[in-house]
């Protein structure tokens, strides 16, 4: 369970994250690989691209749920989403409140992954 988020962190589980996280289908929790992402880079932030989507698709989610910040900040490549779609994945993309709202609901009932970008 994702019990709550700030700029610059999240906690599950009672155990606080001070940078971006991936929850995996059977509930762990790994620091977001943004360096796969970096060669996507033009602006000042590293985007969400595929190849940190396809981490989570290797294990076969239902709903792939997307934190995009606490501003909503994180830039998501349209490849991205193209891939989810491939994938017949369905996917929530939320400012990281929300996300987290969604992902506590939804995770009770369904295999769901979810990448969470916890600052802008």
């Amino acid at each position: 369970m994702i019990e709550g988020t700030g700029f610059g962190y999240i906690i599950v589980n009672g155990v606080r994250y001070d940078h971006d996280i991936v929850v995996h289908v059977d509930g762990s929790v790994t620091k977001r690989k943004k360096e796969l992402s970096k060669p996507y880079k033009k602006g000042v932030h590293t985007p969400l691209a595929p190849p940190e989507i396809e981490e989570i698709l290797d294990e076969n989610p239902e709903i792939a749920i997307i934190g995009s910040g606490q501003y909503g900040a994180l830039p998501i490549l349209d490849e991205t989403i193209k891939l989810l779609e491939e994938k017949n994945v369905k996917y929530i993309i939320e400012k990281t409140p929300k996300a987290i709202e969604e992902y506590n609901k939804l995770s009770k009932e369904k295999r769901v992954a979810g990448i969470f970008h916890v600052t802008c």
